[in-house]
Parts: C-alpha cells; sequence; structure tokens
C-alpha cells in the first residue's frame, strides 16, 4: 500500500508514532542461547475501538519484517506501509475476523506479541479457520508468548465450532519448530512459494490441526 491511500484515522494515529527507531523484533518464540524469565502477560482480544494499540502493533510488525518474518511484505517497511495495514486489520474486525495481543499485565501494559484468526465464510467450509500473522517481540522470546497466544486463539475457534486451523509459515524457519511444538501437523511443503522480506524466493511450509468438538 502507498502513504496516499492512508485514512484521516490512521494518518492521526501515524503522528503518534515515536520518531526513534523500532527495537528488533522476532515471529515467534525462538529459543536464546540463555533461558529467560517468564513475564506476568494477559491476552486481549481487539476490538476495532482499541486504536491506542496502532502505534504500538506498527512497530511490532516493522521490526518482524525487518528481522526477516514472512509476512507479506518486503523490507524496509514504511511506518505509512505497516499503519496503513493495521488499520485494514481494525476495519475487518468482526464476526470472522479476529486479534488477540499479548501485553504485559503489570506496569505500563507493554505490548509483547500478537495473531489473528480468519474464520472461512463459505457455506460448506464452516468448521475451519486461518491463523494469520503471529507476531512477537524479540525482547520475549522463550517467554511463552507464542503459547499463550495460540491457546487463546485455538480456545475461541473451538468455541464456535471451528474444529480445524490450518496456516502457513516459512519452511525451515524457527517458526516451525513452534508450531510442532504446540501440536500443529506439517502437511506439506510449496517451492518458491514467495519472496522473503529481503526479496529471495523461499518455499512455504503448511500446517494443521485439529481442536476438539466444543459446540
Amino acid at each position: 500500500m502507498h502513504a496516499a491511500a492512508l485514512s484521516p484515522m490512521a494518518a492521526d494515529a501515524l503522528r503518534a508514532l515515536p520518531a526513534r527507531a523500532p527495537r528488533a523484533l522476532a515471529s515467534t518464540d525462538a529459543a536464546p542461547s540463555t533461558p529467560l524469565q517468564r513475564v506476568q502477560m494477559e491476552v486481549v482480544k481487539l476490538t476495532s475501538r482499541d486504536l491506542q494499540w496502532l502505534p504500538a502493533l506498527t512497530t511490532l510488525l516493522i521490526d518482524n519484517v525487518h528481522q526477516g518474518a514472512t509476512l507479506g511484505f518486503l523490507a524496509p517497511l514504511s511506518r505509512y506501509q505497516a499503519l496503513d495495514y493495521w488499520h485494514g486489520v481494525f476495519a475487518r474486525l468482526g464476526q470472522h475476523h479476529m486479534l488477540w495481543i499479548a501485553c504485559e499485565s503489570e506496569g505500563p501494559g507493554r505490548l509483547l506479541g500478537a495473531v489473528q484468526l480468519s474464520l472461512c465464510p463459505l457455506a460448506n467450509a464452516h468448521h475451519r479457520g486461518e491463523v494469520q500473522r503471529l507476531m512477537v517481540h524479540s525482547q520475549e522470546r522463550n517467554r511463552g508468548v507464542a503459547s499463550q497466544l495460540m491457546s487463546r486463539l485455538e480456545c475461541a475457534a473451538a468455541t464456535q465450532g471451528r474444529f480445524l486451523l490450518r496456516l502457513e509459515t516459512c519452511a525451515d524457519s524457527q517458526a516451525e519448530a513452534v508450531f510442532a511444538h504446540l501440536g500443529w501437523q506439517r502437511a506439506g511443503q510449496i517451492p518458491d512459494d514467495s519472496h522473503g522480506a529481503e526479496g529471495q524466493l523461499q518455499a512455504a511450509a503448511l500446517y494443521w490441526k485439529r481442536l476438539p468438538h466444543l459446540v
């Protein structure tokens, strides 16, 4: 998206963004060289009215992309592009698209990560959903952020009768280890599926998970 496509609401939120360069982020709970203490966090489902999180979400996306995460963008990703993306996400939030964030439960409530769930609206596929753009701050890796986000997402999907979930991630990435650890099954791989954040072609790995029937 181009900067000219920004809505007035997105432009107002952009002015609230810090001028300093964002800190590095990673897309999943990749394990660091030394164990880290788990943080006290809460997972919150956002609505279209929770626009106070736009600046933090924008920084989260930029840093993930600049760290090489496969999220549908190329580096360098501008703040205008990232904010415009999140503005579009907030516009879609509702019955078929959901967004959760993980944030510190104490202090200023710093953003730790985010994940989205898209429920298939097709009449013959009301039993499945798709996990999209799981992101975790690089300084919060190996502290259970991704696990907490995915647990809340899977519970919400199951309570709505969505007992089959699927997702796509970069093959041979740290994200694959995270999803395998969380009980996801690898369905296969598509070679040269998309360009990575730095422009190189890379394969996509497809995963699925069957949830309990709760409704």
